[in-house]
């Protein structure tokens, strides 16, 4: 009967601490509790009396003087009573009183984070599946509080109780590709944030995450499910430009561009809303199609976006279909200014290591300089997993091959040239570079 009264929590909390804690004195409740607390060992069977006793007078009483007094509350409700009891009716009523001391510590201690505080809470609520809708509201909340700053662990979670919420039929099936799709935004700015801050162990939990995403998105995001997902959304409302701009960034995220659907959604977004945006989605088909001189038009346009994640992969991409037919000049000019957009993407770097590779005919005016482009290539290659560790492997490899390729010595003896020498490369690619030597 006394662990019922403590059900009784949430009405108290409604009426005035004040008259409570005339006959109260905090202090001393808190010292008994806390003493308690710290010789038990969180296991429900060797909860002392004493403690929950204490700590409830402190929590109905004097909640708002010491935030430890609630996390500790979270705690202690738990392990202490949730898990002491198999009664289906009052486990349920202990779950509201732990709902209420999350509720008290945003009350009165706003300062921790209340997106913090809403996250543990959801993290807590999973553990119950009764709880299921409830968990979900938290964990989203949390995240739409801290955006960015959002805890991978909540990251996580609210990914998982998407899923769940699904397969409940609470939730339409595209609410996973939207939660896939809001949420990978954040983990890859905090993968960005913790490489360039060089902090390891955010950056393997956020990139930890990134696996869970991609992992957790792979039953509902091949191309035929999200075509089937969205088909039907698109023709109930093919005049809803939110709505078109989630499916066509869906599908391009998941590399589903080639799809009849993608196209048609670009096509009626550029026609209901022309904008850099809805360029950038055509320019992306037509390049998918091979379409080059189709899809230049449009990614130029792209470029405008004030979205500089999007400009930049248009710069990106028109530096491809330059290098494709061969107007390598033009290529360099759209990765540069796709790097000035985003300085620590290497991928720029790569594509004007390709675009020097692949200059060695057009740069022929001796036979040294013919093979001199490939020193200008893997100086890219190099810089390009200096500023992106990401494409290390795939830079390493480009470098392999390409040093495959240099003169050999006997080829710049003739020229006067040495291993390590300073050696500017001419024709449309004007760089300094230095001499090495394959032995090949």
């Amino acid at each position: 009967m006394k662990l019922r009264k403590f059900l009784f929590i949430g009405a108290i909390l409604c009426m005035s601490t004040v008259s409570f804690a005339q006959d109260v004195d905090c202090e001393t409740e808190i010292s008994i509790y806390r003493e308690a607390f710290k010789q038990w060992d969180g296991k429900a069977s060797t909860a002392s009396p004493i403690m929950i006793t204490n700590w409830r007078k402190v929590f109905i009483n004097c909640p708002s003087a010491k935030e430890r007094t609630l996390t500790d509350g979270t705690k202690i409700v738990n392990n202490a009573l949730i898990r002491s009891t198999k009664d289906a009716a009052l486990k349920e009523k202990y779950i509201d009183t732990l709902v209420m001391v999350y509720d008290a510590r945003i009350q009165y201690f706003p300062k921790s984070g209340i997106g913090n505080i809403k996250g543990r809470m959801g993290l807590d609520l999973m553990a119950f599946p009764s709880r299921m809708e409830q968990a979900y509201n938290a964990l989203k909340e949390a995240i739409e509080i801290d955006g960015n700053n959002s805890n991978y662990a909540f990251i996580d979670a609210l990914f998982s109780s998407t899923i769940n919420m699904v397969k409940a039929g609470k939730l339409d099936e595209s609410a996973i590709l939207d939660a896939y799709s809001s949420l990978m935004d954040i983990v890859e700015f905090n993968i960005k944030r913790y490489t360039e801050e060089g902090n390891e162990k955010l950056l393997n939990s956020y990139t930890a995450t990134k696996g869970n995403l991609e992992g957790g998105v792979q039953p509902y995001a091949n191309c035929e499910d999200l075509v089937r997902i969205f088909q039907k959304k698109f023709d109930a409302e093919p005049d809803n430009v939110e709505l078109l701009n989630k499916i066509a960034t869906t599908l391009a995220n998941r590399n589903c561009d080639k799809t009849d659907l993608y196209l048609a959604v670009a096509v009626k977004l550029h026609k209901l809303n022309p904008s850099p945006e809805s360029a950038y989605f055509i320019g992306k088909r037509f390049l998918a199609d091979q379409e080059y001189s189709k899809a230049t038009s449009y990614l130029i346009e792209a470029t405008k976006s004030s979205d500089n994640k999007s400009a930049q992969q248009a710069y990106k991409y028109l530096a491809q279909i330059m290098l494709k037919e061969s107007k390598f000049e033009q290529g360099r000019t759209y990765a540069k200014k796709a790097i000035d957009l985003d300085k620590t993407d290497g991928e720029p770097y790569m594509i004007i290591g390709y675009l020097y590779a692949s200059s060695g005919k057009e740069c022929n005016s001796n036979p040294l300089h013919a093979k001199a482009v490939y020193w200008a290539a893997v100086d890219k290659f190099q810089r390009a997993k200096e500023v992106d560790p990401s494409l290390a492997s795939k830079a390493n490899e480009m470098i392999r091959e390409y040093s495959k390729l240099f003169p050999t010595s006997e080829d710049a003896f003739f020229y006067n040239v040495f291993e390590g020498d300073t050696y500017q490369v001419e024709c449309w690619i004007n760089e300094t570079t230095k001499a090495r030597f394959s032995n090949n």
